[in-house]
């Protein structure tokens, strides 16, 4: 069925059906508009245009609106027929077998294909801007919305940054969670990710508007902290044990383990999720510290409501006629 949606489409003489093509396009526009609604999605795509602005990821991967107006059958055939020349292509299957009879079906199958000069796969570390840009957007909201990205070009510790990350803001006993969200009281949420190929690790949180700059505070605060005085070995102990859970899970779940090895195709050596667990196990805390200390602030970017005037007391309120 795959073969035969790949090498034989709806098309015909150099266009796919108009109808159909009329009818996807208007699914991809009503998905590009539609995001607006989201706003930590619209959040995400708007801070990663700021964070990365001149790479492939300042684009979302639906593509803008105008350029989805621009489709038609001829040129989505024409772009069709391009990938099938230039794209790499990975078939992964997961289940019980060795997979030798699928092998050679999709080797005979593939290649017929006409190929050309294949992409290659690569990735660049985000480079880190001179100095921190902020970048404020507005939409009518009741509550705000904070992004900061951290970007490490030189980062050559895989598992040290995994656990940072986990650490900070990645696990419900994370700082973030219980110092910003639990003691402080500052927002409805906080967390954190990494992205290793880009080197970057972002801290995103839902906030009322008036806690904006002390949330921002309290976020370099709690990097800053590790960077002075490391982790401990407990929160070691239980990020570890966070990591090993989640890929532990992946042997459960065939479509979840095809995903575990598609994720590391840029990596230099492909790990079974045991093998993966032993790299974390081998992590010291001084490699967390000296992790977290090559981050650096690249930008902040923020969401909320127009009406929201900036202004703020020493203790987070609003200020009171």
């Amino acid at each position: 069925m795959i073969c035969e949606c790949l090498l034989n489409p709806n098309a015909d003489n150099g266009a796919f059906d108009k109808q159909i093509t009329e009818l996807q396009k208007a699914q991809l526009i009503d998905d590009i508009d539609s995001i607006i609604n989201e706003k930590p999605s619209y959040a995400s795509q708007r801070g990663s245009a700021v964070a990365f602005r001149g790479e492939p990821f300042e684009k979302p991967i639906t593509g803008s609106h105008e350029e989805a107006e621009r489709v038609t059958p001829e040129s989505a055939y024409t772009a069709y027929q391009r990938m099938l020349k230039t794209a790499r292509i990975d078939i992964l299957c997961s289940g019980a077998s060795d997979f030798a009879d699928a092998e050679i079906f999709f080797t005979e199958k593939l290649s017929a294909l006409e190929r050309g000069t294949v992409c290659g796969l690569s990735m660049k570390p985000s480079a880190l801007k001179e100095r921190p840009e902020t970048f404020a957007d507005t939409l009518p909201m009741q509550q705000a919305i904070l992004r900061m990205y951290f970007k490490a070009p030189d980062m050559d510790d895989r598992y040290a940054g995994i656990l940072f990350a986990c650490i900070l803001g990645g696990m419900t006993t994370s700082r973030f969670f219980l110092n910003i969200r639990e003691k402080q009281s500052l927002c409805y949420y906080c967390s954190s990710a990494g992205n290793r190929i880009k080197r970057t690790l972002i801290a995103y949180a839902g906030i009322e508007p008036q806690n904006i700059e002390r949330v921002k505070a309290a976020v370099l605060a709690e990097i800053e902290d590790i960077c002075e005085n490391g982790v401990t070995e407990e929160e070691l102990r239980t990020a570890k044990l966070e990591m090993r859970n989640t890929a532990s899970s992946m042997n459960d779940n065939p479509s979840a383990m095809i995903g575990w090895y598609h994720n590391q195709i840029l990596e230099d050596k492909i790990l079974t999720p045991e093998e993966y667990c032993a790299e974390i196990d081998k992590v010291s805390a001084e490699r967390v510290r000296e992790a977290a200390r090559k981050y650096k602030l690249d930008t902040v970017y923020t969401l909320c409501s127009p009406d929201f005037d900036g202004t703020a007391d020493n203790n987070g309120e609003e200020d009171a006629e």
